[in-house]
């Protein structure tokens, strides 16, 4: 046979068998289609395409395990606005039913429009645009304050301080949020990164982990690195995030080492990281992570990295459990998407700390900090804990009339216990 025509038969074959897959993929879009046709033609009331449309995505993706999911419409935006680490609004933080009476302010974010137009934390929301706010739930508010750039949202808000209300007029702007912070904020609104109990111990609380975590994180150790004895990693409450972060915040703090392996369909390796020989933080400085029951995904792997590798002590409580990597795939739209389990990871000891729904309090899972500094707090004192955090994020707490001294890591016993554990190390 002609190698030509031996060529035309192999292309063929192939345009023939990428014809088949694709018959295969869409007879079910086919099936699915033709359903909403059938329903809205027949069902004995009018019913919107779009919203069956939906409906029939999320059922799909519940076939699922609980950490795939269909990202409709209404939440598209603002899952991009998390990752991102950015949006369009006034900047604060709120509470609203039934966990408080009324809406309620928890704080301003820093340099945000609420925080230069004056609001503090604990200020009540009494109206949005005019309407009143009584019911109303932190979602719905949240909403109603975001919109585009420019444009004046109007507040009826009630200090703490005051008997009055105050309506404010706040232009919205483009709001960038921190995932990192330290102990405690100075007057000039920076971040003071080092414990006011103790100077020579560094203290990093990480959030999120999002587009702009890893320089947050760069620029943080390069301010420590040349005064700090010791440093604590604060991952408590962090939900993870992108992965790539976490594994480059690892890169910063060890020379050498798997920091975390991944494993797709049937356990085939799908990559591994490891660090390499450049450090920001030299290695005789003793490092703590702290973490705690809501430390999950991307904060699990920062903290199993660092205890696998010899680099850190694990301090706080057992994390999640969530040791399977999400990838998100946006649909034809670009309005809605699909966030799909592909693989999972690997800590560098080679265990999954996967929490399957099977798994009991007895069953390996999650990352267990070490004996000596494990402490488990009570739901009021997580409560004084969030309290603590908002309130050393506040600027103007600074200049509040001196003090009595508190004691040592008012409201974090946690912390507390790590401070303990490094100025017995710092002894030595």
């Amino acid at each position: 046979m002609p190698v030509r025509n031996l060529q035309i038969l192999l292309m063929v074959m192939f345009v023939s068998v990428a014809c088949c897959v694709q018959a295969e993929r869409l007879k079910y879009a086919g099936k699915i289609g033709y359903a909403i046709g059938l329903i809205e033609q027949n069902y004995v009331e009018e019913v919107d395409p779009q919203a069956l449309y939906l409906g029939a995505m999320e059922g799909i993706v519940s076939q699922l395990d609980q950490n795939s999911a269909f990202i409709p419409p209404q939440k598209y935006k603002e899952f991009q606005e998390v990752i991102e680490q950015q949006f369009g609004g006034i900047g604060i933080l709120i509470e609203g039913p039934p966990a408080v009476e009324r809406l309620t302010v928890v704080a301003p974010i820093l340099g945000s429009p609420a925080f230069n137009a004056g609001m503090q934390p604990g200020d009540v929301v009494l109206e949005i645009n005019g309407e009143s706010t009584e019911g109303l739930q932190a979602m719905d508010a949240t909403l109603k304050m975001r919109g585009k750039v420019g444009e004046a949202v109007a507040l009826k808000v009630k200090h703490l301080d005051s008997s009055l209300p105050e309506v404010l007029i706040i232009i919205r702007d483009d709001v960038q949020v921190d995932s990192v912070f330290g102990d405690r904020i100075k007057a000039n609104s920076e971040w003071d990164f080092f414990l006011e109990e103790d100077s020579r111990i560094a203290y990093i609380r990480v959030s999120l982990f999002g587009e702009r975590t890893t320089d947050e994180f760069r620029a943080a150790l390069g301010g420590i690195k040349d005064r700090a004895q010791a440093l604590v990693i604060d991952l408590r409450y962090n939900p993870g995030g992108i992965l790539t972060s976490a594994v480059d915040m690892c890169d910063m703090l060890l020379d050498r080492g798997v920091i975390v392996s991944t494993k797709g369909r049937n356990g085939r390796m799908a990559s591994e990281r490891t660090a390499d020989s450049e450090v920001l933080l030299p290695q005789s400085i003793p490092v703590v992570v702290v973490i705690n029951g809501d430390s999950a995904s991307a904060s699990e792997i920062m903290a199993a990295c660092l205890k696998d590798s010899g680099r850190a002590k694990l301090a706080g409580q057992r994390s999640y459990g969530k040791g399977t990597v999400q990838q998100v795939f946006d649909l034809l739209d670009n309005q809605t998407a699909i966030k799909v389990t592909t693989a999972k990871f690997y800590r560098p000891n080679g265990q999954n700390i996967h929490r399957s729904a099977k798994s009991t309090e007895a069953d390996e899972w999650g990352v267990t900090p070490d004996q000596e500094l494990t402490l488990q707090l009570s739901p009021l004192q997580e409560l004084y804990l969030q309290k603590r955090w908002n309130s050393r994020g506040d600027p103007r707490n600074t200049s509040a009339a001196e003090k009595p001294p508190a004691p040592r890591c008012a409201g974090d016993p946690q912390l507390t216990k790590v401070l303990d554990y490094l100025q017995a190390t710092l002894l030595e």
